[in-house]
């Protein structure tokens, strides 16, 4: 377990993570992302720190100017967040092409922004198609030249193989994190896994080595409540998770962007670096946003629910995110073929707790009853 005040520090750097940054990292270039399928070992060969730009939790208002009503949470409170000016301070933003609300939002902070460099960064969508792998390399080393040019670091194999390397025992360290995820609060797993993502790679493993090192000899506590996967994107917050964990029940899996979709898949570091890379963000667990016929998502949120002993399965859903509002119904079909109870939250810049609260607690409570 994590001493009280380490994690009252801990949880007070990643909910106000910007705005000291710099002062927490000196001599640190921070390049923000917004997505899983940015390559973070580019962004870090080249010299920079990758910096994932999270969603607020408090009104939007700015943004209103540049993104309908109808943009999801994600994308008007992260340009509510450059608009105030929250984020001037960062080199630049690499826009991952997963969806039409992302592709739209490069070209409005190059309107809007400050002028920090913004680089659209674009995988294949298909990842079953045809030359996928030499498109992916191709997009790969496009970045890196952009990247160099900003950076004045050439980005060398020598260079991505370091940041392969201690990306990938980021990887190892989160995986056996959450294996362990009964030696934790929901609300400590959360602040541990997100912190990977907003300080520089090399203390998140320090930070991670240190945190599992204090579970040795400590089998963990489950409190025998039902057992619940969380599926969806950006968990922003951790409430939905520290009120299962309240109201009796456990998160025994997940698949969301800053979850398990994070750190899914090893980086083979015996093969040339950037084909390395493409074959990993091609072979990862793929999003709503892609698209795999080898590897279907239903398929594997079935063997999730199988392998983790789930009773259930928790969506939340961005409003207004068309990619995991499609996704939603197939995987819905799954689960009710396999008698899999499920329900669907839809999320916002903020959402209601107490609503929250009392639909968990009837769908724990319905959980429960069945099983016993």
């Amino acid at each position: 377990m994590i001493e009280a005040v380490a994690f009252e520090q801990l949880m007070d750097f990643v909910k106000n993570a910007y705005g000291d940054w710099e002062t927490r990292h000196p001599g640190r270039r921070a390049f923000g992302y917004l997505c899983t399928y940015a390559p973070l070992e580019v962004l870090h060969a080249a010299g920079f720190t990758p910096l994932r730009l999270m969603q607020l939790s408090g009104p939007v208002a700015l943004a209103n100017a540049h993104l309908p009503s109808f943009a999801c949470a994600p994308a008007r409170a992260v340009t509510e967040r450059m608009l105030s000016g929250e984020l001037d301070w960062i080199t630049g933003v690499l826009f991952t092409h997963t969806c039409d609300t992302m592709q739209c939002l490069a070209d409005i902070w190059r309107m809007a922004g400050p002028g920090f460099q913004v680089i659209p960064f674009s995988l294949p969508t298909v990842l079953s198609a045809a030359n996928v792998k030499s498109y992916a390399v191709a997009e790969l080393q496009r970045l890196a030249a952009l990247l160099e040019a900003e950076s004045g670091v050439a980005v060398t194999d020598d260079a991505l193989r370091t940041s392969i390397r201690l990306y990938n025992e980021q990887r190892r360290l989160l995986s056996a994190l959450h294996e362990r995820r009964g030696c934790f609060a929901e609300e400590q797993l959360w602040a541990l896994t997100m912190a990977g993502m907003l300080m520089p790679v090399e203390e998140h493993i320090t930070l991670l080595q240190s945190s599992l090192l204090s579970t040795e000899g400590n089998p963990g506590a489950e409190n025998g409540g039902a057992g619940l996967v969380l599926v969806g994107a950006v968990l922003d917050d951790p409430i939905v998770p520290s009120l299962i964990e309240d109201l009796g029940g456990r998160v025994v899996g997940d698949d969301l962007c800053t979850g398990s979709r994070y750190y899914d898949t090893l980086v083979d570091e015996t093969r040339e670096p950037v084909v390395a890379l493409a074959e990993r963000y091609l072979k990862r667990v793929a999003c709503p946003a892609k698209h795999n016929a080898a590897n279907g998502r239903a398929r594997r949120l079935r063997s999730l629910v199988r392998t983790t002993g789930a009773r259930g399965v928790v969506f939340l859903l961005p409003k207004f995110c068309d990619p995991h509002a499609f996704d939603y119904v197939p995987l819905t079909k799954a689960l009710d073929e396999d008698r899999v109870p499920h329900l669907l939250i839809e999320t916002d810049v903020t959402t209601p707790t107490g609503q929250l609260r009392t639909r968990l607690q009837a769908f724990i409570e319905v959980l429960e009853n069945a099983h016993g």
